[in-house]
């Protein structure tokens, strides 16, 4: 999409900067989804939780294992930002649904991820022993990572 203001390209909402930008350097598409509903009508769609706008990613999950509603993964990811970025206003914090096949990578800061049949967890919530409660959320089974103070 364009501004005609200033001629320039402007990011649509649903898209990731970084994924955007890489995908575009490399010459290879980039599939942005608008929802997790669409995302789960893909055999290659994902969930991917993202911090510090691509810095970091939290989380890839085939979106078919997602059995938690939109709004509980927004509180996962706001949890997990709180976590990974102590004072965050969150802003830089997203949720995107996209299409990558298995093996392909998530580009992203902190060694960005790779495309699983399973739940994807960046390795330093794993470390921490958080994983459990965030593949817990996923799959419905609670609310939060962690109770609400």
């Amino acid at each position: 999409m364009k501004d005609k203001k200033l001629n320039i390209e402007v990011l649509p909402e649903h898209e990731s900067g970084v994924r955007r930008m890489v995908s575009d350097s490399k010459g290879i598409p980039y599939q942005a989804l608008h929802s997790l509903d669409e995302a789960k009508t893909f055999a290659d769609g994902i969930v991917v939780l993202e911090g510090d706008d691509g810095g970091q990613i939290y989380v890839v999950c085939p979106a078919s294992l997602v059995l938690c509603s939109t709004e509980t993964l927004d509180t996962l990811l706001r949890d997990l930002d709180a976590i990974a970025w102590p004072g965050n206003d969150f802003n830089s914090a997203r949720v995107f649904y996209e299409r990558l096949p298995v093996g392909a990578p998530v580009f992203g800061g902190k060694g960005g991820a790779i495309v699983s049949t399973e739940l994807w967890i960046h390795h330093e919530f794993e470390e921490s022993g958080i994983d459990v409660a965030v593949r817990d959320v996923i799959a419905g089974k609670r609310a939060r990572i962690r109770d609400a103070a």
